[in-house]
């Protein structure tokens, strides 16, 4: 039986088979907003030029067909004067931050006692008390439990350790002694329970607890204030999206909107990193209030623009038990939002097995349902979008991004990374704890050498990991074209692991948003599962399918980092052979830094949609001096050193395309060009 479970539940889901996903299935959004221009991109604003050339890399040469591109622009502040725009920001701030339970009492409602925040009302259902300390230390036969209703008088549930309405209190005696009751069976309405009891030395303590009537707590899209918490969200992004995605003017030959027809969101560089969550609800997946929060990813947000929150999860607040240090337990009301949206139940193309244990060989596990136009409109109120983002520390490592997966859709497969006369051992040094993963064997068997898995649960699978010795430029661990990586671990953001990854040339990678700092606690289900992933883009699947078989949560905080149109070729070209002009193909930049003017040469690899490039750099000075530009990229670049010791020298730059042909040229560095 439990090997036939899996093959019952598969047949839940159709087969692979579908039709290839289409660059104009794709929207790339842009920040119009956008200022700065890096030194070594081309003139013009960053943002829009990250965009416009991911649509230059998609666009079909023959039919025309391309991605769609929108910038977007702050509607709030004075233009020109407030230089200031939400837009601009890692983080896309907002006015009000008052609905963060989704919860607000009814009309006239007055919660009985002291104010309390409307993130900590008490469902009167859920009373539980704790002794502190446990019972050893208190006098059992002096406890008094007492229910206090703002209308009408006290009602008295426990007086000298005896209980006065027996059968609707619940006593656990043990060393954690615990009182269970439902003041609400008592008196409807707030109210408030108070206890209190003699200590082994004859002290009396006392502690009270205001709760509500859960019928008088209500559902709130605003909070008390009326404003919604995620008000500038709405105004800057969702609002123009749809409107663009909704126009008759945009719609497809046929008719559709594009609403209908878009499957992938580009998020491109510059756009703000975060957003505040569907009505400013905080979220998270612990009993731990501070691993809770309203910030969530911004891409993730924009993944559910028609998604009907309310129709799939409810809006009936319940209570949940939070871990707190306090004699009453913390049974706070929430909405149904304030947890994350979770598997099937949430999203329909989560690959069934994800995080299952596979029965079968890896070869097998193609049956799922195909993330298609068609099969989304089965889930009207589920209409799902998936978004990644094409970004970096600055423009050039975006760039990368789109230039690398351009690289790898067409030329990517075993032989890549393959050096004549240099072996590529399986060993410990050169591939880690290769076992740990499943898909580690099955893909070595499938001829990839390129591979490395770090042993811990942390770790997930690395795709085109180069090693130091495998005969290439780099003296460190880099990526060739189509490299993935990710580490699982709660701090890995744009400032942890996915920073180094994105530093040595990853294709593709995963982590935490914000980490952090009002944003929800990350959970470990949140990046992929290897034996889903690999699978997946050997079987020709792009990337942002994939990573949606593998997306458990939806309204996350996870970011996805690459281009959702990369994939693996079934029969991979054969590229053509690197080589520049000294004269037409390098620029050398001159730019202040902290040490007085540096010097920068970059060399532009010509490559187009048809033909992509990408190649590491090794530029050597007339003395020896020798500086490295270890990733690949279209437009390899690195740093000379001070202009007083390099402008007016030569120097000998050598190129090594992914396949380990190469080409130099005397390049001497003008300053004045």
């Amino acid at each position: 039986m439990r090997k036939l479970l899996p093959i019952l539940i598969l047949m839940l889901f159709a087969v692979s088979a579908q039709a290839e996903i289409r660059p104009s299935q794709v929207l790339v959004l842009y920040n119009a907003d956008w200022r700065e221009d890096h030194p070594l991109t081309d003139p013009g604003q960053d943002s829009r030029e990250i965009a416009e050339h991911y649509q230059r890399m998609h666009t079909d040469p023959v039919t025309g067909e391309r991605p769609y591109l929108l910038g977007l622009r702050c509607r709030h502040g004075i233009r020109v004067v407030d230089e200031s725009r939400h837009l601009n920001e890692t983080h896309l701030e907002e006015k009000s931050s008052d609905n963060k339970a989704g919860v607000v009492l009814a009309g006239g409602s007055r919660l009985f006692g002291a104010g309390v925040p409307d993130d900590q009302l008490r469902d009167s259902r859920t009373v539980e008390f704790t002794l502190p300390g446990g019972a050893e230390g208190w006098r059992l036969e002096t406890l008094r439990v007492e229910i206090n209703p703002a209308q009408g008088g006290k009602i008295r549930v426990i007086d000298d350790g005896q209980v006065a309405t027996p059968g609707q209190v619940a006593i656990n005696p043990g060393k954690d002694w615990t009182l269970r009751l439902d003041a609400r069976s008592y008196a409807a309405g707030p109210l408030k329970v108070e206890v209190s009891c003699d200590n082994a030395e004859g002290k009396r303590s006392r502690w009270e607890a205001s709760f509500v009537d859960h019928e008088q707590a209500q559902f709130s899209r605003t909070g008390r204030d009326g404003v919604r918490d995620d008000q500038h969200f709405l105004e800057d992004v969702a609002l123009p999206v749809k409107a663009f995605l909704e126009d008759p003017a945009n719609a497809r030959p046929d008719g559709t909107l594009l609403k209908d027809h878009i499957l992938f969101i580009v998020v491109g560089y510059g756009l703000p990193r975060t957003s505040v969550a569907t009505y400013g609800i905080s979220r998270g997946v612990t009993s731990r209030l501070n691993d809770h929060g309203s910030i969530i990813d911004f891409g993730q947000r924009l993944q559910l623009l028609y998604y009907d929150e309310e129709k799939v999860m409810g809006t009936a607040p319940r209570p949940h038990r939070f871990a707190g240090k306090d004699a009453f337990s913390d049974f706070f009301l929430r909405a149904p939002q304030a947890w994350p949206l979770v598997e099937l139940s949430a999203n329909p193309f989560v690959h069934p097995l994800a995080y299952a244990k596979k029965l079968g060989p890896l070869d097998d596990q193609s049956t799922f349902l195909a993330f298609t136009t068609e099969n989304r409109a089965k889930f009207p109120e589920r209409h799902l979008y998936f978004v990644m983002r094409i970004d970096g520390a600055d423009p050039l490592q975006a760039r990368a991004l789109i230039d690398r997966a351009a690289y790898a859709r067409r030329y990517a497969g075993p032989a890549m990374g393959r050096l004549e006369g240099v072996e590529s051992p399986r060993t410990n040094e050169r591939v880690g704890k290769l076992n740990t993963s499943s898909a580690g064997p099955w893909l070595w068997d499938k001829g990839f050498r390129h591979l490395y898995h770090g042993g811990a649960a942390r770790n997930r699978l690395e795709l085109f990991r180069l090693a130091p010795e495998d005969g290439f430029l780099n003296t460190e661990p880099a990526y060739l074209p189509g490299g993935i990586a990710a580490t699982v671990i709660s701090g890995n953001g744009w400032g942890g692991d996915m920073k180094r990854d994105l530093e040595r040339g990853v294709t593709a990678t995963l982590g935490v948003a914000q980490v952090y700092k009002g944003a929800p606690h990350i959970h470990n289900k949140s990046w992929w599962d290897d034996e889903i992933l690999y699978p997946a883009l050997w079987r020709g699947n792009t990337l942002g399918e994939a990573l949606l078989m593998n997306q458990m949560h939806l309204g996350w905080i996870a970011t996805f980092v690459g281009d959702p149109l990369y994939r693996l070729p079934s029969a991979p070209a054969e590229p053509p052979a690197p080589r520049f002009d000294p004269e037409r193909d390098v620029r050398i930049h001159v730019e202040r830094g902290e040490k007085g003017r540096e010097v920068w040469l970059a060399v532009d690899l010509g490559g187009t949609p048809e033909a992509p490039q990408t190649a590491q750099l090794r530029a050597v000075a007339g003395d020896g001096r020798e500086v490295l530009c270890q990733t690949f990229e279209a437009r390899p670049y690195v740093k000379l050193g001070s202009a007083k010791d390099v402008c007016g020298a030569t120097w000998q730059v050598e190129i090594m395309d992914p396949f380990g042909r190469r080409w130099s040229d005397a390049v001497p560095v003008e300053c004045s060009r």
